[in-house]
């Protein structure tokens, strides 16, 4: 049985979806699935359509995998991922039939509405990838974001406004029936790609060879260090600390692990460079394959980072070959 999850960050960006489903059926997405109820609702009345997942939280994620994996519902994938990195990387143009998203964070406080989803720069981030007539199809409890995410569509000239009847599976969903017995109204609102020219995104630029350098010198016995920020590629390396660590069947091998946060536009990464001695006087500086991470231009400055740390050190450590 094909298995739901999908392990994105082995995937060549964007995904062929076709080759993923082995099939030609109609592309949808949702964005924060919640339990998946709706989800698989919606995969097992629409059988010959094809469904995409995307949510951060891995508790729900792990709801939503075990009722498809237990109703044994094949024409879904899910993701573990933000909407906005998945939408620009791992979907291609006009290749959405539609995109869900039902009670979404409002963020009801003026100062929090830059947080809201269902934005302008969304909007046009959507149109790029929907076919002409597809739709975006909201569900919200919250009048306030209802009312911001009409104007912010009216703003991005790409979308009609279209009254359409509501799925009654919508208004099944966990938070739908809490908010109904609470009394609360419930919005629905569905948006229309009119086919208006819409901007172009490209895809994250990946690398695949691991970055590296390598130090000539001796580490020095005892070090102080403090966190370091640089600005790299797009986006901005944190170094937060390091630790000394050792083989249990060689203590003598000197290592030591750099943790490292990776800020860009849409991605945020937390990496680990590793600092190996290789022969003699040598130490080989490299980003270590744990956690898959994304090598891009800015992922590849956690090396350099780590480079230049060492070299402030007090120690006859030099640079002797640089690949990042």
């Amino acid at each position: 049985m094909t298995k739901p999850m999908l392990l994105w960050r082995k995937k060549e960006f964007p995904i062929v979806w076709q080759k993923e489903f082995n099939s030609k059926n109609n592309l949808h997405l949702e964005i924060g699935f919640g339990d998946g109820r709706y989800t698989a609702f919606r995969a097992k009345q629409e059988i010959a359509n094809n469904y995409v997942g995307l949510e951060i939280s891995g508790s729900s994620l792990y709801r939503a995998l075990k009722r498809l994996n237990d109703e044994q519902i094949t024409n879904v994938r899910l993701i573990k991922v933000r909407a906005d990195f998945a939408l620009k990387n791992l979907f291609s143009p006009n290749t959405l039939s539609s995109i869900v998203v039902n009670f979404p964070d409002p963020w009801p406080k003026e100062r929090h509405e830059k947080n809201r989803l269902l934005q302008d720069s969304f909007f046009q981030l959507a149109a790029s990838r929907l076919k002409k007539g597809g739709e975006i199809r909201l569900a919200t409890d919250h009048k306030k974001y209802f009312e911001f995410a009409q104007t912010e569509s009216k703003t991005s000239k790409l979308f009609d406004l279209v009254e359409k009847e509501v799925p009654e599976a919508v208004f099944e969903t966990k938070y739908a029936l809490k908010w109904k017995k609470q009394g609360k109204p419930l919005y629905y609102q569905v948006f229309k790609y009119n086919g208006n020219q819409s901007p172009e995104y490209k895809a994250l630029e990946r690398f695949k060879e691991m970055p590296h350098s390598v130090l000539e010198g001796e580490m020095p016995e005892r070090f102080s260090f403090s966190k370091q920020v640089i600005k790299y590629g797009l986006g901005h390396i944190v170094l937060h600390e390091v630790a000394k660590s050792y083989d249990y069947n060689d203590e003598t091998l000197e290592r030591y692990l750099v943790r490292a946060s990776v800020d860009e536009p849409d991605l945020n990464q937390q990496l680990l460079v590793v600092i190996r001695r290789k022969v003699g006087r040598e130490y080989l500086v490299r980003l270590e394959s744990f956690g898959d991470p994304i090598i891009t231009k800015t992922a590849r400055g956690a090396v350099h980072a780590v480079t230049e740390w060492m070299l402030t050190l007090p120690s006859d450590l030099k640079i002797k070959e640089r690949n990042y």
